[in-house]
């Protein structure tokens, strides 16, 4: 006897599943979107899966899954950048595996879909030595990831991109948005990059000088702090300096970029001021 399947409690279940888990892949990403794109997207997937059910009569397996998935975040948050498709998806698909698992296990060991029905009850018990080694698995993963959890998850909006282009060439790295960073030059903000950052735009010989002392092809401002006795901030006038928050980047021209000769401690390779995220 084949198990009765009704479509309106699979459509509204997928519904409220696939909203959820658009919601929080947006939230752990850094992403925010109107509550009503994210209930369309939830809405979209759950009927093209419905549609696909009723007429193919198949269940559609990883593929379609992973279609819908996607098709649910360009719906919702209409991402431009390849970095920013792999973090909504990734926290997708790392939410929906979690979620997955866990509804998975709590109907197997509680039956509770009966509420839905009987033809849908699973009759295989859970094995209960999965739950120790999934949380043991878990407990290892967020002590090896937690600074890039940090970083990227619990202080995600504190952060930025900095791609920084001079002399031809560029390079790219995390920033922290400093609030109490009040340098100026020129009016303009001054974000500030470890040294071992900028190295690559210097040429092999430039690199050993700077890191034997030699500031010849430095600029310098004025600025004094504890630490920094010489009373100068030494930098490179870069020709174009591109932040970048989320889906919004902004880009300066022939702007004063410091250099800090120590590494910063945190998961980040410099300082920018809020008012950099500002357009010019």
């Amino acid at each position: 006897m084949e198990p009765m399947i009704y479509i309106d409690v699979v459509f509204l279940v997928s519904w409220g599943m696939d909203t959820f888990l658009l919601w929080a892949a947006g939230r752990i990403s850094g992403f925010t979107a109107k509550k009503w794109r994210v209930f369309l997207g939830g809405f979209l997937s759950a009927l093209m899966y419905c549609l696909w059910l009723c007429f193919l009569r198949k269940n559609g397996g990883f593929l379609l899954s992973f279609l819908l998935l996607w098709g649910g975040l360009f719906a919702v948050y209409y991402p431009k950048q390849g970095r920013n498709w792999l973090r909504l998806g990734g926290s997708a698909l790392g939410g929906s595996f979690l979620m997955g698992g866990g509804i998975n296990m709590l109907f197997n060991m509680t039956q509770a879909q009966r509420i839905f029905g009987r033809g849908m009850v699973v009759q295989k018990a859970y094995p209960w030595w999965l739950l120790p080694w999934s949380v043991g698995m878990a407990y290892v993963f967020l002590k090896l990831a937690a600074r890039w959890l940090q970083a990227h998850i619990v202080r995600r909006r504190e952060y930025c991109t900095a791609a920084i282009l001079w002399r031809g060439k560029g390079v790219e790295g995390r920033m922290l948005i400093d609030t109490g960073n009040g340098l100026q030059e020129k009016g303009r903000g001054v974000a500030v990059v470890e040294l071992s950052a900028l190295l690559p735009l210097f040429s092999r010989e430039e690199q050993v000088g700077l890191l034997s002392g030699n500031r010849m092809r430095l600029e310098w401002m004025s600025f004094t702090s504890l630490g920094n006795p010489d009373g100068r901030l030494w930098g490179i006038r870069a020709e174009k300096l591109i932040l970048s928050f989320g889906e919004k980047k902004i880009i300066h021209k022939n702007i004063f970029v410091g250099i800090n000769m120590e590494e910063f401690t945190g998961a980040y390779e410099g300082l920018v001021p809020p008012c950099l995220l500002e357009e010019e």
